[in-house]
């Protein structure tokens, strides 16, 4: 096959012919795989970032103590999890997950909830 072929039969302008198809949006079983190869570098380090870089991240801070009323305070961040997107409390809808082309379309941030699991010691003694 010619490798300039596939540039040939390009249609002149973009169409909006399929936007009544009842199947527009859903997508396919099978995706594209050069599309799926070509996104497959960021959905990977986005998801070690989030799962095991945070909790590497987490373990690498040290314990913040400080002296309070002759004692010793010490705060330690044991772990931390980023929980998905979803819609505000109170927002009336059918479905609570948000995705990045929602977002974009309404302006609005693709950001989810940060709980952090902490122990706190005084004089060395754990309080929980």
């Amino acid at each position: 096959m010619d490798p300039g072929s596939r540039w040939r039969n390009l249609p002149s302008g973009p169409s909006l012919k399929h936007l009544t198809d009842p199947s527009y949006g859903i997508p396919r079983e099978q995706q594209k795989a050069a599309l799926q190869e070509l996104t497959r570098a960021h959905v990977e380090s986005f998801n070690y970032a989030v799962h095991e870089g945070l909790g590497l991240a987490v373990q690498a801070i040290p314990p913040f103590e400080f002296a309070f009323k002759d004692e010793r305070i010490s705060f330690t961040i044991l772990d931390a999890v980023i929980s998905p997107p979803t819609v505000p409390k109170g927002t009336i809808c059918k479905e609570a997950n948000v995705y990045p082309a929602e977002c974009r379309g309404r302006r609005s941030t693709y950001r989810g909830k940060l709980t952090a699991d902490i122990n706190w010691a005084v004089n060395g003694i754990s309080k929980g």
